[in-house]
């Protein structure tokens, strides 16, 4: 991962939980109307069987999302390789979504330096990415 796929780390965690509560929002609702329509006494119900392609639909869905996560894990793995205090510095910045001066003051460092080693801690990010 590199410094782009660090940057958009909240943006994408945001996207995949939207995602899974509306996937899960339109699974109940499809398993509603499937126990409603598993009652009737026809066999072969044209109703179901699109019902049964829309869940299989959200379920490839649901194998992206996953995808998805797992690129964001690789990403906070990829933070915890580096050394103090880069490593919360991006953690703070990125996954938290910490201003540089609030980082400042939690790590107790001048403004100025942690916008220094926040550049330093992006390089870092992005030569742990060049080994891999």
């Amino acid at each position: 991962m590199n410094r782009e796929h660090l940057k958009n780390y909240r943006y994408n965690q945001n996207w995949i939980k939207k995602q899974l509560e509306k996937y899960e929002e339109q699974k109940t609702m499809i398993y509603n109307i499937t126990q409603n329509l598993d009652g009737m006494p026809k066999a072969k119900n044209k109703t179901n069987y699109g019902l049964e392609e829309l869940m299989d639909q959200y379920d490839v869905i649901l194998k992206i999302l996953e995808e998805d996560q797992k690129k964001q894990n690789e990403i906070i793995l990829q933070i915890r390789k580096l050394e103090e205090p880069y490593r919360t510095i991006l953690t703070d910045k990125y996954i938290l979504g910490m201003s540089l001066e609030e980082i400042s003051v939690e790590i107790g460092y001048a403004y100025e330096n942690v916008c220094r080693m926040h550049g330093t801690a992006l390089n870092k990010f992005d030569n742990l990415e060049c080994r891999q």
